[in-house]
């Protein structure tokens, strides 16, 4: 008992205090010295082997063809103005870095820059990636990116797993982000007052937001940066949308992606976690029931889960004032489109809009190659504690009317989910 209570209390440090390597790069997981297997790599393989051959076009045009070729809608497209990425020298109020994304799947590109790609791997969790554009005979070509992208995208803002983050920030007229008038991670939990600053925002909403905006240097000295309406169907009046495969930066897309990177680095924080504790509980047991309940590894799974569950069902969803939002309708069609359904043609992708993102409070992220590629364990422990969350008798912010709902479509969507 002692040992065992020795090495949980040494996995436990290996875990949240950060010393001369994460611990991800340790084994089992070794993630940067790790082959993936993801679709990017695959293409990587296609540019190598001439399969796949781009011919030289302009940079939104090449955009076009990664999406494409990575099935990533068009219509998600965010963008951000703030210098907070890679590509900073690069970034402006004129020249903003667009987002794309689908479930598995992150796309970044700054015209006149490169194409940045996280996708998801079986093995790895999200993977990082640059494609630089072909230029004259040259193909296009595709880097694997784990230092210069890990710097930011693995620290406590992606709950300490490589993972992604949106951060609200009070920008300058230059893009540069105001540190000293403070940042704000975005979760679902944050009020829309406190998000998108750095941000292009179309679309409406009845609760003010810090979007579109930027401090003159005329008024640096005393930054006083409130929140505003904003009420726009086009970028239009406030850039060269031609440089851009569309003039919008949607605000449900926006609020949908904020969810998904929050709910994407809690599955990976789970699946990295338990492969770390399982190794070390075998590192000092004998026996071969290496998930019983009085493991480390057992333990490990069922926190994550009741961390997870949280997070589908949308515990500390900030609540929609007013009328809530609206944006425009080519993202919110193509992301129901691309959804699951019941029987009933009732889907976890459905959007309400108004008090809340989604008509059934359970997030789409179970159908993601994140959920699916979460050790068994921990899946099993997930779905345990789903179902006894949408239980008749269940005491939460679920209403019995919505928790029948998600019982049904769960049970005929989601493989080992019993209602």
């Amino acid at each position: 008992m002692r040992v065992c209570l020795i090495s949980f209390l040494f996995f436990v440090s290996s875990l949240f205090l950060r010393g001369r390597r994460d611990f991800f790069e340790l084994p089992p997981i070794k993630y940067s010295e790790t082959a993936s297997g993801d679709a990017l790599a695959k293409l990587s393989e296609e540019l190598k082997r001439g399969d796949w051959v781009v011919p030289p076009s302009s940079g939104k045009e090449f955009l076009r063809a990664v999406l494409d070729k990575l099935d990533v809608p068009e219509e998600s497209q965010v963008l951000v103005f703030s210098k907070t990425s890679l590509q900073n020298s690069l970034i402006s109020r004129g020249n903003p870095r667009a987002l794309y994304f689908s479930m598995d799947t992150y796309v970044g590109w700054v015209p006149g820059g490169k194409v940045e790609v996280i996708i998801e791997d079986e093995k790895l969790g999200p993977v990082f990636y640059t494609i630089d554009p072909p230029v004259g005979g040259q193909n296009a070509r595709i880097t694997r990116a784990t230092d210069s992208c890990l710097q930011c995208h693995a620290t406590s803002r992606t709950s300490g797993v490589p993972g992604m983050f949106i951060r609200s920030v009070v920008p300058d007229q230059n893009s540069h982000p105001i540190l000293s008038a403070g940042t704000s991670l975005v979760t679902a939990a944050t009020p829309l007052k406190d998000r998108w600053g750095g941000w292009y925002v179309t679309g409406s909403s009845s609760d003010p937001h810090l979007g579109n905006r930027w401090v003159p240097s005329s008024e640096l000295d005393g930054v006083s940066f409130p929140a505003a309406r904003s009420d726009l169907a086009s970028l239009g009046s406030l850039i060269d949308t031609s440089k851009f495969l569309r003039g919008t930066s949607d605000i449900v897309a926006l609020m949908v992606l904020e969810h998904q990177c929050s709910t994407h680095n809690l599955l990976t924080k789970a699946k990295m976690g338990y492969l770390r504790a399982r190794y070390f509980q075998e590192s000092f047991r004998e026996d071969k029931d290496l998930d019983s309940k009085e493991g480390m590894s057992w333990r490990a799974a069922e926190s994550s889960a009741k961390e997870i569950v949280a997070a589908f069902l949308f515990e500390d969803e900030v609540e929609l004032g007013g009328d809530g939002v609206e944006g425009g309708e080519g993202f919110s069609q193509v992301f129901e489109k691309r959804g699951v359904r019941s029987a009933k043609g009732k889907g976890l992708r459905d959007l309400r809009l108004y008090e809340r993102i989604f008509k059934y409070r359970c997030s789409y992220m179970i159908y993601s190659k994140a959920f699916k590629g979460l050790p068994v364990l921990v899946r099993d422990r997930v779905l345990h504690h789903l179902h006894l969350a949408l239980a008749d008798d269940a005491e939460n912010h679920l209403s019995l009317r919505e928790r029948k709902a998600l019982r049904e479509i769960l049970s005929e969507t989601v493989l080992g989910f019993k209602s």
